[in-house]
């Protein structure tokens, strides 16, 4: 189908916009803005697969400095019954882990994850260092260790915000992780120009992924979820997608442990009371991790679908998004 898709011009701004959280474009600015947008993200995944059609490594980081967390995901690339397009099949979660970038990278994934929040006193204690040359060294080790251990071939990096809530100041911890996140690409760099790697990195914007996963949780005639409430949201989605046989993700062998952990902690995110601190537990950077990299399978395949089938690929026009 050609690139031009005129179909697009012929949908109004609602269906636009449906179609726009589906694969994952922009969905603010004029017509021909999200048309261009929707263009331009369908094209460049067909251009991909041309290049380099393989299965899928998947690496999703969500970014921070004492709770970074990431997601490994394998899926393997078929073509569909017809032989029309490529697809992802059901994704495989492989490891899951949230860590502080200043400890060490080495323990294994059958470690407990540590969902606890450190206290203040605790992170004084550490004596975490802020310093460049500190960001630089665990920007290296932390990149170097994920190549060699996951081995993947597309890396997602959750987009930092310096302002968020539409405050006007920014907040000093935001610049500490806007930095690191410009290490890791630094870094990321360096390593596919030097070892001649086949690896795509890609920035991925929070509030896409919010929009795709969170629809049902919003109807009209309410209004938008806010702060505690996305996340409380986030990880109860997480929880269900994990309780039972999900059609959204299988778990990987060893995995069971983190799993039921997570699921035992959210567990008790839901009974607690929307005001409290989630009972000390910290288990929205995994969610959000896990959601990153699930949400951009999920836009692969449905730009794949829209480029060969056009206006009949997604339902514009009712229903969940999927």
């Amino acid at each position: 189908m050609s690139a031009v898709k005129p179909w697009l011009e012929n949908l109004t701004i609602a269906k636009l916009h449906r179609l726009a959280i589906a694969i994952g474009a922009p969905c603010s600015g004029t017509k021909a803005v999200r048309i261009e947008g929707i263009r331009h993200a369908v094209t460049n995944v067909a251009s991909n697969d041309r290049s380099d059609p393989s299965d899928l490594s998947l690496l999703s980081i969500d970014m921070g400095i004492r709770n970074l967390a990431f997601a490994h995901i394998t899926a393997p690339l078929q073509a569909t019954n017809s032989a029309e397009y490529l697809q992802y099949q059901k994704p495989t979660l492989q490891s899951w882990r949230r860590l502080a970038v200043s400890q060490s990278l080495y323990a294994t994934s059958t470690v407990p994850l540590s969902f606890r929040v450190e206290s203040s006193s605790e992170t004084s204690a550490s004596k975490e260092s802020f310093e460049p040359a500190d960001y630089a060294l665990h920007a290296y080790e932390l990149i170097n260790h994920m190549l060699q251990t996951y081995q993947p071939n597309h890396v997602l990096i959750e987009r930092q915000r310096f302002r968020s809530g539409g405050g006007s100041s920014v907040q000093e911890w935001t610049i500490r992780v806007g930095v690191f996140e410009g290490m890791l690409y630094a870094s990321l760099r360096t390593m596919i120009e030097e070892r001649k790697m086949r690896l795509r990195v890609e920035p991925m914007q929070p509030s896409r992924v919010n929009r795709y996963w969170l629809g049902d949780f919003v109807r009209p005639s309410t209004r938008k979820l806010v702060g505690q409430e996305v996340k409380r949201a986030k990880i109860r989605l997480v929880g269900n997608m994990l309780q039972g046989a999900d059609a959204n993700i299988c778990v990987g062998k060893g995995m069971q442990p983190i799993v039921a952990e997570f699921v035992s902690g959210c567990n008790k995110v839901s009974k607690s009371k929307p005001t409290a601190n989630a009972g000390k537990v910290k288990l929205d950077d995994l969610a959000d991790s896990l959601l990153q990299g699930l949400s951009w399978i999920k836009w692969q395949n449905n730009r794949r679908r829209i480029e060969v089938l056009g206006r009949d690929a997604i339902d514009l026009d009712s229903g969940p998004v999927s």
